[in-house]
């Protein structure tokens, strides 16, 4: 059964799935990682279809990534920009959230990894070729925001961020579902996710 670790959760897929822990790979950790962000894993299981998945492992975490579950910046982050504005700063200084809105995450990585792996593709690669997005015939994508929280709290969660994350991809014509660790099959993803005791 082929396993990929992230962080303290494991993935096992079914035989025949090919996996790539895209930012352990040497791909990524020589050539991209200084300069472009990376989904977490790849997932193929030899069909026409490949996940994506980026995994926020926020169990026993939420009320500090709470900020991050928002579009809408903190009443913090309003008043220093005015302040700054009202300073004349604005030309200069530019005031962002510490932690941005997780599906603005999720797209950036989806982005930056289309761009690496159309570089890797370019410079036939082998340690990706597989994952490949961009040759003939194109693979379905779908991308994956793994999201482990509150059970209590998942499911209107999940919702609410299920569609801010189909309205960002809309534009590239991709999938995405936001699952936990209970529903990894929601997205079509054959998997079992387990949890480290340590």
């Amino acid at each position: 059964m082929p396993e990929v670790q992230e962080g303290r959760l494991k993935f096992g897929f079914p035989v025949g799935w090919q996996l790539a822990k895209y930012d352990d790979s040497t791909w990524y950790r020589q050539r991209m990682k200084s300069r472009l962000k990376g989904v977490d894993i790849l997932a193929h299981d030899g069909g026409p279809t490949q996940w994506w998945i980026e995994v926020k492992d926020c169990e026993g975490y939420e009320p500090e990534n709470r900020p991050r579950m928002s579009a809408s910046d903190s009443p913090d982050v309003t008043q220093v920009r005015q302040w700054v504005e009202q300073q004349g700063l604005k030309p200069e200084v530019q005031v962002a959230r510490r932690k941005p809105f997780i599906i603005d995450e999720v797209e950036e990585k989806l982005r930056d990894t289309l761009a690496a792996l159309a570089v890797a593709e370019r410079e036939a690669d082998p340690e990706l070729a597989v994952f490949y997005a961009v040759q003939a015939p194109s693979p379905a994508l779908r991308v994956v925001l793994l999201l482990t929280w509150n059970q209590r709290d998942f499911k209107r969660l999940a919702a609410r961020l299920q569609t801010r994350l189909e309205r960002a991809l809309a534009p590239y014509g991709i999938r995405g579902f936001v699952v936990n660790e209970q529903n990894p099959g929601d997205a079509g993803l054959h998997c079992r996710v387990t949890r480290s005791k340590t």
